[in-house]
Parts: C-alpha cells; structure tokens; sequence
C-alpha cells in the first residue's frame, strides 16, 4: 500500500522557486531604490537580516517539499527484530528548528499494526532526536563554553532569532558530550601510529586538580563527613566541616617543549626577558565525575599514541602531591615506560620563602638574598645541602615549640627531604626542559576556572563533566573533527540501529 497522500507536482515545486527568486528580487529592489537613500547601512543591514534569515528558511522548507515529494516507497522495510512495515503512508510531518528558523518535514512512515511507525528519510537526513537541528546544537554548544547558560541563551536568540530555555540549553550540552569518552580511543584506532615529526625531544606529562562548587548532593562522599551524611550543627548557619562544596576537577596534560638549555643563575638572575621552554601541541584530558586514576591512564594513552616505541624521553612536572606521584609511577610501570618526574621548582622556592621568613626579622631584604642563594644551591644539585642548612638555623635559632614557625620549619625540611630525589634540576636544565608546571597550572584556568567559576554557579556532575570534557576537546583543537564524529555515532544511535539491513540509509 502506497500512503493515503499524493506526491506534490513538479510544477508546484518549480512554483515555490519562483516565488523564492521573486521575494529576493524584491527585497533587493526595495532596498536598492530610491525610497531608502537616506537609510542608514545599519538599517539596511538589520532589515536584511530579518528578511533574509525568513528567506533562507523559506529555501530550507522548498527543499524538503521537494524531497518529501520524490522520497521513494522503499522494499522490504523492517525493523531491527525483522518486524516487517507493510503499509506506507506519506505526509506524515515534524518540525525541525533550524538556525534560520522553523522548519516542517514531511515524509512517508512505514507503518504495521500493533508496532511504532519507522521513518526511512529521517535516516537519510540523519535528523536529530531533538527539534533542534545539527548546526543550531553547534552554535548551542560553543555558545554554552564560552559562557553562561543565560549569556549563551541571548547569545543563540540575537545570532538565530530562536529562543531555546536554559536547560534545554543545558540537555543539548550533555548530550552533545556524550560520545566525548570513546573520541579519543576511536581517534588513535583510526591513525594506527604516532605523530608525525615528534620523534625528538623528551615528552612532558602533567597534572594537577582544581575545584568545583557543586549541587548538593553531587560531591564525592568520603567516610562518615561526606556531603549529606553531616549533621547539622546549627539551624541557620553551617558549622565546622559544613561547608565544603566543591568536588576536584582532575586535570591532565601531554605536550612537547621547545628546548631551552639554562644555567641556574638565568633562572634566579632578575630582569625580564629571561627564555623558557615552549610549551608546543598541548592535549588535554580532563574529569570530575570519575577518580583522578582515569586522567592519569588517558594522559599515558595519549603519550603512548605520540611515542608508542618508547624512544623519547618521558618526564612528568607535578607539584608533589605524593597520591599522584604514586598514581604516575604505577601507571609507567605497568606500560613499561621510563619516567623521570620533575617537581615545580616554584613550589620548592615557596617552601624556601616560608621558611626564610622564620630566620629573619619581617620585611628584611635579606630574605631574598637568602631564597635566591637556597634556591641556586637546589638548582646546581644541592637539595641535602640545603636541607640541612635550614636544619641547623633551626637548631641554632629554635621556634617556640608549637608556633607557626615551627610548623614552617618541619613542614619544609619534611617536604625537602621527600622530594629529593625529583629535584634533578641540574639535568633538566642542561637538556633544556621546563622545570614548572606552568601549563597544567593555566589549564586550571582556563579550562576550569573560567568556566565553571562563574559567580553563583553551581554545578550538576552531569553538567560539569560535559562542560569540561568538550573544552578539552576545544582546547587541543579536535571539537570540528569531535563533532563530526558525535554526529555519526548518533545516525547508528537514532537511526540505523532501528532497521534490518541498510537499506541504503547513508546520511
């Protein structure tokens, strides 16, 4: 059975063209006439938006008449158990909302007792599941990581003139990520080997976390003072260990340096236009809804698709916390890679301030003078010497027991002592490494910090980890290639998964 309704002629669709190019003529016409000679370029510029975006939905909408009156009754339609569709009927219509506006799609549904109908063309277009169409989800997106939700809502309506709510705003992002885990993965499966042109210089690793204020009920729960398991103290205000509302965003980064060998005096000399290492082809990962262990395994795999052989050095620059100085070394270990792990010098030099300002009355220039000579003496390979210097002022010297300054002093020679055997300065510098964690650092900011700590944001574990896994995305360059990807992961989603056989239903 064919359908109930009759395909549209072609002298109707050869009707609707014409009634196209007519309004185009006339708009340019009236705006090229002599009534708006005293317009101004603005007016004209406004008035040709409005008419023109009408327009070219009036050009979207003539084609898909035209599509819906040659769509074929296709054979043998069946759906993914091999229910067959018998019956076709034409002119069954949705409304898709483009970015130019509104726009109405018909076309023939295949249809059985008892079973939901099966639309053939909506493969074929690769319509989403949503109204709104592919390109206005895009703008949606950039829009929604750049600001706001409320910004990018008046973003979308003043670009579109389509006016989509905040957490239909919000839906469109989360489901716009969700393919963002298995991008990667699919990305290196499909290049089958390493970059080309970086097999030289060492490869630089890096991590580093950064908070986020959540929903309640969206922090991680830790032991019996676990975000809804507290009580409640006060009834108006929140007491001690109340008040945390964040969650750790874990973030982590590979990259590669443009090499420049310095002498411990040029890190410590003054004066500006001092030469550092370049950070070159940074790639991101970042997350929040699960452990840090899964940045740190997706950081290896990404090292390991740039040097799967090995045959660069790995150096990985972290700040010392000693849980992620495990998390590395157990993840080189188990894929069999060398490791050499730097700490950011310039955590070692504010344990060397701190600890300086308790050998020397406040405000004393020769606090400086102390760091700067500390910190050479670190530099050149001297971390036990320095260590035990500070030891001694402390024993000739002593803090009262219990003061700050005590605490300072056993919190720095603790550290110190740590964290000596990551203190090869001496070889970084020589090769021409970065010796700070300056990227990882500005990527708490700029892939954080900028985004989700808007004033008054509060986050959703959903939401947050859409935001930051498709700025990471953003941030190493791959969104065009991700979304692309998004798209087809989704025609086999919402569409070809439904039916058995192809059916010749390619996008």
């Amino acid at each position: 059975m064919e359908g109930y309704a009759a395909g549209k002629p072609a002298a109707s669709a050869d009707a609707g063209l014409a009634v196209l190019v007519s309004e185009l003529t006339g708009l340019v016409g009236e705006l090229a006439g002599a009534g708006p000679a005293a317009t101004s370029f603005d007016e004209i510029e406004q008035l040709v938006m409005v008419r023109g975006r009408e327009l070219l939905r009036k050009v979207i909408q003539h084609v898909m008449d035209a599509c819906a009156a040659a769509e074929p009754r296709l054979a043998g339609v069946a759906d993914a158990a091999g229910m067959p569709r018998p019956r076709a009927e034409r002119g069954h219509a949705r409304t898709m909302i483009s970015q130019v506006g509104p726009v109405v799609i018909e076309r023939m549904a295949y249809r059985a007792p008892g079973q939901l109908n099966l639309y053939p063309r909506d493969a074929v277009l690769n319509l989403p599941l949503r109204r709104y169409s592919w390109c206005l989800q895009r703008a949606v997106v950039e829009y929604v990581l750049a600001g706001a939700y409320e910004q990018a809502r008046r973003f979308v309506a003043a670009a579109t003139g389509v006016v989509i709510g905040k957490q239909q705003l919000e839906q469109i992002t989360i489901e716009a990520a969700a393919d963002a885990p298995g991008f990667y993965p699919a990305l290196a499966r499909g290049q089958g080997q390493e970059e080309p042109g970086l097999a030289a210089g060492p490869l630089l690793i890096s991590a580093d976390c950064k908070g986020v204020a959540m929903l309640p009920g969206a922090c991680r729960r830790r032991g019996a003072k676990a975000p809804g398991q507290r009580v409640r103290n006060f009834e108006k205000r929140r007491g001690t260990g109340e008040k945390g509302h964040k969650r750790m965003a874990q973030l982590g980064c590979v990259f590669d340096a443009g090499l420049v060998p310095r002498t411990p005096e040029q890190v410590m000399g003054p004066g500006p236009g001092k030469q550092a290492p370049r950070a070159l082809r940074r790639w991101y990962a970042v997350g929040i809804a699960a452990d840090r262990a899964g940045t740190i395994r997706a950081v290896f795999d990404e090292a390991g698709r740039r040097d799967p052989r090995h045959d660069r050095t790995w150096v990985a620059l972290i700040d010392g916390d000693n849980h992620q100085i495990e998390m590395i070394r157990a993840e080189a270990a188990a894929r069999g890679a060398g490791l050499i792990i730097l700490i950011d010098f310039i955590h070692v030099l504010e344990y060397l301030w701190k600890a300086a300002w308790c050998f020397h009355p406040p405000r004393d220039p020769a606090i400086e003078a102390w760091v700067t000579a500390q910190g050479l003496g670190i530099l050149h390979g001297r971390a036990a010497q320095v260590t035990e210097t500070i030891r001694q002022l402390a024993a000739e010297r002593p803090p009262e027991p219990g003061s700050e300054h005590a605490k300072i002093i056993r919190k720095t020679l603790t550290y110190l002592d740590a964290k000596e055997p990551y203190l090869d300065y001496p070889r970084a510098l020589a090769s021409g490494w970065p010796i700070a964690t300056g990227v990882i650092e500005g990527a708490c900011r700029h892939l954080v910090q900028d985004r989700m700590g808007i004033t008054g944001a509060r986050w959703s574990l959903e939401g947050a980890q859409a935001i930051l896994w498709l700025r990471a995305i953003r941030a190493n360059g791959d969104l065009d290639a991700y979304w692309t990807w998004h798209i087809e992961q989704e025609h086999q989603r919402n569409h070809l998964s439904r039916y058995h056989g192809s059916l010749g239903l390619a996008a």
